[in-house]
């Protein structure tokens, strides 16, 4: 009669996940990580130490500067260090993970990250403001979305002033969203003109402004799309957390035998 189970005895239980599965795992997710610094290109890279160097200084900037200043030189800057594209999908080495997941649920594909956004140098309206929100967030200054027909612009406020910006366009207005709505035939269109805007995109651009019944207007300080921001931040966290649990996990079960 036995008074005590062998160690033995607890040798046959079946593993839940293979070995194999996880060394394979952590081979691609390594591989996917270690891509982000095989790939950096050195004018983009210059562009973004370019964005963080001037984010870290906003806030001095603003303390020397009127608000009116500040908020046309980050949107002016946030227009001329990124440029119009409606068809930049986030790259796998950027984000494995999130790649992956975009591959089921394309929005994912869309970055919010103004590092990325700023990396690549490329963005549509939304992501341009996303650019220019957190550069505006680093100095203290609130701002939010606004949805104009489709079209992205910020709506920045100070304690004594409210602007309407547009780094898609590279407009910035002293004005709040509910008198650049109510704004009388011809004069926004007719500024945009003496702006540099073709005319038949000044009367284009009027229309989805006045068009009050599809404009949408989101909270302050949050992300177009917080949902997604959310999970583009666990994504973010995974690309590195995975090929390092996959990599312990290998390390213990290899490990020689006491």
């Amino acid at each position: 009669m036995q008074y005590y189970v062998p160690e033995d005895a607890h040798a046959g239980f079946p593993q839940i996940v293979p070995t194999w599965l996880i060394v394979a795992i952590a081979c691609l997710s390594s591989l996917g990580f270690f891509s982000r610094f095989v790939s950096i290109d050195s004018y983009s890279m210059e562009r973004l130490l370019d964005y963080q160097t001037t984010r870290a200084l906003a806030s001095s900037a603003l303390e020397k500067g009127s608000i009116g200043a500040n908020l046309r030189h980050a949107n002016h800057y946030v227009h001329m260090i990124t440029e119009h594209c409606q068809s930049r999908d986030l790259a796998p080495w950027e984000n494995w993970a999130q790649w992956i997941l975009g591959q089921f649920y394309s929005p994912l594909l869309r970055t919010q990250n103004p590092v990325w956004i700023v990396y690549g140098g490329k963005g549509d309206c939304s992501e341009r403001s996303a650019v220019l929100q957190d550069l505006l967030w680093a100095q203290g200054i609130q701002s939010r979305f606004i949805g104009l027909g489709g079209h992205v612009v910020l709506e920045a406020q100070s304690q004594t002033e409210t602007w309407i910006l547009d780094p898609d366009y590279g407009l910035a207005i002293k004005t709040g969203i509910d008198e650049f709505e109510n704004q009388a035939s011809g004069e926004l269109s007719g500024w945009l003109v003496q702006q540099g805007i073709a005319p038949c995109e000044s009367l284009e651009y009027e229309q989805i402004v006045g068009s009050k019944d599809d404009n949408v207007r989101l909270d302050w300080n949050v992300p177009l799309s917080p949902r997604l921001k959310k999970i583009e931040s666990l994504c973010e966290i995974a690309v590195w957390l995975v090929p390092l649990l996959c990599w312990i996990w290998i390390g213990w079960n290899v490990r020689p035998a006491q």
